[in-house]
């Protein structure tokens, strides 16, 4: 079976210098029907890069969080409109858990230099720095102000960081135990973690830097954006960035959110998973500034496809999510597809990985007849 649009556009990507490696799998009817690697994990080594490499997945955590919350709201034990001020009272009143899936809390990153920015860039030096507790952090970010009232704008931030530690309140264990005994267990999730279990699969991150000739990728062996990269886990396991994993791994956690089904067995109510691919941005759709296309608005922790109009031409109703070293995953529930892609490059080129590579692979699976 030939995949020469996806094979010819992931060697584009390296010859081009966007990227040192890359791993992709694709899955349909949850069984593998695409499995490639491409490039070094270390260039100047000439260490090739392997299909169980360990790669940092930044935001694609960001999903794995909010199944952990959907979890919780199948037992009860919270609800969309609990305040967020019972677990921690220092938050804005009006901030709802269903805020903080949809990311319309007010919370943000630090892309600016407001005040709250500074606050959330000071906690996140203190994971790296200290390794505060994720209660620590937490409540460091309740001192931040937010940036626009609840509900009212979608926000690109640490809201998911948050759901964690909230997670952590309600069940009075660490978030990484919950994951573990809830998520990665089951689903024989074993390299997945909040630290890298085996350095020797480690896959560093390049990053580009300027020089006269232009970018450049080079290896930063003390790369630690939001988060260390250690084989020891850190106090604040964070939920919007914290995770390491393989492309076998994070491929069952995307074939799971096809269908909430472990074997036989309705682990997650189906009607709770059709809430985290529902659009939850209706009001507000044009705040959403994170898509590369318009077809696109926001559920819980996923980008969530709305029209199929504009390149590139997926499927209605394909959800995922991406993270900052380039990684991407897809889910497609009408075909049964899962996709995922992982890289190790700081920026991650995020747009050409979303537009070209997600192009490229729905080229290969029409003109392969695996799907119309």
């Amino acid at each position: 079976m030939s995949w020469k649009n996806v094979n010819l556009k992931i060697n584009e990507f390296i010859d081009n210098r966007l990227f040192n490696g890359a791993i992709i799998k694709i899955t349909k009817d949850n069984e593998e029907i695409y499995f490639n690697n491409f490039g070094y994990a270390n260039i100047e080594e000439k260490k090739i890069l392997k299909k169980d490499n360990i790669f940092a997945l930044y935001s694609m955590s960001k999903p794995i969080t909010v199944v952990a919350c959907l979890l919780l709201m199948q037992r009860n034990l919270l609800t969309l409109e609990d305040p967020l001020n019972k677990y921690f009272p220092n938050f804005n009143s009006n901030i709802k858990i269903k805020h903080l899936l949809n990311m319309t809390s007010g919370l943000t990153y630090f892309w600016n230099n407001s005040d709250s920015g500074k606050q959330t860039k000071a906690a996140f030096d203190e994971v790296v720095e200290q390794n505060i507790t994720l209660k620590e952090f937490c409540e460091k970010i309740s001192l931040a102000p937010i940036i626009s009232e609840p509900g009212k704008e979608w926000h690109y931030g640490v809201s998911l960081d948050i759901l964690g530690g909230v997670i952590e309140k309600i069940t009075n264990e660490k978030f990484s135990k919950f994951l573990q005994e809830n998520i990665f267990d089951p689903l024989e999730m074993n390299d997945t973690a909040f630290y890298i279990k085996d350095l020797n699969r480690k896959t560093p991150v390049y990053e580009f830097t300027k020089t006269i000739d232009g970018n450049k990728l080079a290896i930063n062996e003390d790369f630690h954006f939001l988060m260390p990269f250690s084989n020891e886990e850190p106090n604040a396991c964070l939920g919007g960035s914290g995770l390491f994993s393989t492309a076998n791994d994070y491929a069952k956690f995307l074939n799971f959110l096809i269908d909430g089904k472990i074997g036989e067995i309705q682990f997650l109510d189906f009607d709770l998973l059709e809430q985290m691919r529902t659009d939850h941005l209706i009001n507000n759709k044009e705040t959403f500034k994170w898509s590369f296309n318009k077809d696109y608005s926001y559920g819980y922790g996923v980008r969530v496809r709305l029209k199929n109009e504009l390149f590139p031409l997926t499927e209605i109703g394909e959800f995922g999510w991406d993270g900052a070293l380039g990684s991407a995953g897809l889910v497609d529930i009408k075909n049964k597809i899962t996709m995922t892609f992982l890289s190790s490059s700081y920026p991650g080129n995020n747009k050409i990985v979303q537009t070209e590579l997600f192009d490229a692979v729905y080229k290969d699976l029409r003109g392969l007849k695996i799907i119309k």
